[in-house]
């Protein structure tokens, strides 16, 4: 092999695909802007539900999720019905340029998302210089080029924070952040620290491509994934959390500099290849304000649960807001009072106490007949308390699709009170998505918000007023969709092609290099592996 790369695969993770061409069309990325008519490019479709969690898992190994078995950050023990963290090290599958390194081809891979630099592999893989998503702590095969990679580039100002720890955590949630949300000088560290972070990246990867020898050269960009999440609210001025002030304080909308940053390391390693290169540019997914009302699902869960049980909506005396429904109705709380819609609105209007709590305790999952299951924020999860794989199950498997139909019926009737219109889109099964094992942690049921803003106050007959705006800090949320552009031998310049879904682009790379993935769920893509498969 001769050059510096046969394959040159750049990400920008959770990089929006809409903001980033409306920021080229504005001449502010101007690298994106001349893929549109120098490369070919089509949507990415990803794991419905848990693509959050699951999209570079699904990336790496070509193993759809229900298979690689990583799809959420935390998730209920089945066992104790307790929450725990979860680390992408006891996922399953094999990711693809161990494949590649196998049959002889050299590869370097920088900072995919969740993958961890072990066992060795021909060429280098750098893992958690500078992700969003921390589990192993900043680590290379081979092992001394960490020191190497320390001296002469640094650390992360930002991601890189207690760089060789081991443990679940995302370092721009916490880093320059004192209180519940960050001050004007804390917006402005954290900005500061991303663009910083941003350009010793560039370096890193500019140095390492250029030294050549690379049948493919991965490398995936973090900032666009922190900078989404923590200050889309200074990117979006509709966003109910915009501050003028702090946007100044930054210089200007963080998340387009970020963006053209990006777009400036892009131009930086293309300059480093030729036209015998092939190169991918993926937009992992799409960001946007938050939406939607995960926050309240377990509190939802648990008072359509004692409706199913005939009782009063009091559930446990902790809990101040069924203490004000009881003060406001008497002990047969909202439900035996036959509240209507116009009654809930008005009762919100009085400004009720909140909530006391996201989540409910293990006690109480064990006794519900379904609770919820962590999945991020996009879409909520719940799970069946299922007799013969929950410990203390409630439903039994022959009523598990009565059940089902029930609890649909019930969350589609909550209504967001702040529009008058249904909180929840939809409720879709998970089998219709996946295949499905006792051992599995994947919700039963994934909970289809609607998107027209963050749900604070909720209300239906049979769970009432429930009232919990949402308070995290990150601001920006994840959007499912991604985009993918490729130039190079046999691209059609300026072709919008059919979606490819997430776990074809291993099997296409890998045969654009003359290997064959097995055991695996997806499948090379013709016009991307580089030869005809029909």
């Amino acid at each position: 092999m001769t050059g510096r790369a046969r394959i040159l695969c750049v990400g920008f993770d959770a990089c929006d695909p809409q903001t980033a061409l409306d920021l080229a069309a504005a001449g502010r990325m101007p690298n994106l802007a001349r893929l549109l008519t120098t490369a070919a490019r089509c949507p990415l479709r990803h794991p419905f539900g848990l693509f959050v969690g699951a999209l570079w898992t699904t990336f790496a190994t070509g193993l759809r999720p229900d298979r690689h078995g990583f799809y959420c950050w935390d998730e209920i023990d089945v066992a104790s019905y307790r929450r725990r963290l979860v680390s992408p090290g006891r996922s399953k599958g094999t990711p693809f340029w161990r494949a590649l390194s196998a049959a002889g081809r050299r590869s370097a891979v920088i900072d995919v998302p969740h993958s961890r630099a072990d066992p060795p592999i021909n060429g280098l893989h750098i893992a958690e210089w500078g992700c969003h998503d921390r589990h192993f702590g900043f680590h290379t095969w081979p092992r001394e080029e960490a020191a190497r990679i320390e001296k002469v580039f640094g650390l992360h100002p930002l991601l890189g924070v207690d760089p060789y720890s081991t443990r679940e955590f995302a370092p721009d949630d916490y880093v320059f952040r004192n209180g519940a949300r960050r001050t004007l000088e804390e917006e402005q560290q954290l900005f500061n620290g991303l663009i910083s972070g941003l350009e010793r990246k560039q370096r890193l990867s500019a140095t390492l491509l250029a030294g050549g020898g690379w049948d493919i050269f991965v490398t995936v960009f973090g900032e666009s994934h922190s900078i989404g999440h923590q200050q889309w609210h200074l990117h979006d001025q509709a966003n109910p959390r915009f501050d003028a002030a702090a946007l100044q304080a930054v210089g200007g909308d963080p998340v387009a500099a970020v963006y053209e940053r990006l777009d400036g390391a892009f131009g930086e390693l293309l300059s480093l290849v030729d036209g015998e290169t092939t190169v991918l540019l993926l937009l992992s997914h799409g960001m946007g304000s938050h939406v939607g009302g995960t926050h309240l699902l377990d509190e939802i869960l648990r008072r359509l649960d004692f409706a199913w049980e005939g009782g009063p909506l009091r559930g446990r005396p902790g809990d101040v807001m069924d203490r004000a429904m009881v003060r406001l109705f008497g002990g047969a709380g909202l439900r035996g009072r036959g509240l209507t819609l116009p009654g809930a609105r008005e009762l919100a209007a009085r400004r009720l106490p909140r909530a006391s709590r996201e989540f409910v305790f293990r006690w109480e999952r064990a006794r519900q007949r379904f609770f919820l299951e962590p999945n991020h924020s996009v879409y909520g999860g719940v799970r069946l308390n299922l007799v013969g794989r929950e410990p203390r199950g409630r439903v039994r498997r022959e009523d598990a699709d009565e059940t089902v139909a029930r609890l649909t019926r019930d969350l589609c009737e909550v209504i967001d009170l702040d529009s008058g219109l249904p909180a929840i889109r939809a409720v879709e099964p998970a089998e219709r998505w996946y295949r499905r094992s006792d051992a599995d942690s994947i919700p039963d049921l994934f909970v289809h918000w609607e998107g027209a803003g963050s749900v604070k106050t909720v209300w239906s007959p049979k769970i009432g007023i429930l009232h919990a705006p949402y308070t995290n800090w990150r601001s920006g949320d994840h959007r499912p969709g991604g985009l993918m552009f490729a130039a190079g031998p046999g691209m059609q310049a300026g072709a919008l092609l059919p979606e490819i879904a997430l776990e074809d682009l291993a099997p296409s790379l890998a045969a654009r290099l003359g290997v064959t993935l097995d055991d695996i769920d997806g499948r090379p893509v013709g016009w991307l592996a580089g030869r005809d498969l029909a």
